[in-house]
């Protein structure tokens, strides 16, 4: 059965969406999009009349991914454990795809200069992915099964912070970096 060629619109979302990642929202135009897609600018202003229309787009569509992986059974069924590996298994895809950076990587660097409806959506998916983060991680302690001081949520926002930085350190450096700062924060969570 042969696979479906996504719409223009879902053409546009993810090529604007690996742009981000790989470049950054200010690095890129709807002339860089209409180019690679072979369609006219008008054809993206169509769909997303503003960038910032775009922009948003794209963190609401990473928001509803969020969500979606949270509830999924083969992720809420898991132990703290593997639910605190198949997160850090996100972070890993990033890195073995052309180094790209999260998405709150990417935008943190340029949140400043974002529409404010852009930065409405990136604090809603970084708080939503911070709680879900402690609650797994207040589940680990709880069980025994994960280590760390002080508050969950603070403890969540650092674990996120740190693999955003390690994406960022292994465009500088190299992969050895991010696998260093990767298997240190996970040695600090698991018990001995």
């Amino acid at each position: 059965m042969p696979t479906a060629v996504p719409d223009t619109r879902t053409r546009i979302l993810d090529l604007a969406e690996q742009l981000l990642l790989t470049r950054g929202f200010n690095a890129f135009s709807y002339q860089h999009i209409a180019r690679e897609l072979g369609v006219k600018p008008a054809a993206i202003h169509y769909h997303y009349p503003t960038k910032e229309d775009l922009g948003t787009a794209i963190i609401g569509r990473q928001r509803r991914r969020l969500g979606k992986w949270r509830g999924l059974p083969r992720l809420t069924e898991l132990s703290p454990v593997a639910q605190l590996d198949a997160l850090l298994e996100v972070y890993l895809t990033h890195l073995r795809q052309e180094q790209r950076v999260c998405l709150f990587g990417s935008l943190a660097a340029d949140f400043r200069t974002l529409p404010e409806p852009m930065q409405r959506e990136l604090r809603l998916f970084n708080r939503e992915l911070t709680a879900w983060l402690a609650e797994v991680l207040t589940a680990g302690r709880t069980a025994g099964a994960l280590v760390f001081r002080g508050e969950p949520v603070a403890k969540a926002a650092q674990v996120l912070t740190t693999l955003a930085g390690a994406l960022q350190v292994a465009r500088v450096h190299d992969e050895h970096q991010f696998y260093l700062i990767f298997d240190q924060l996970r040695s600090e969570l698991l018990p001995e």
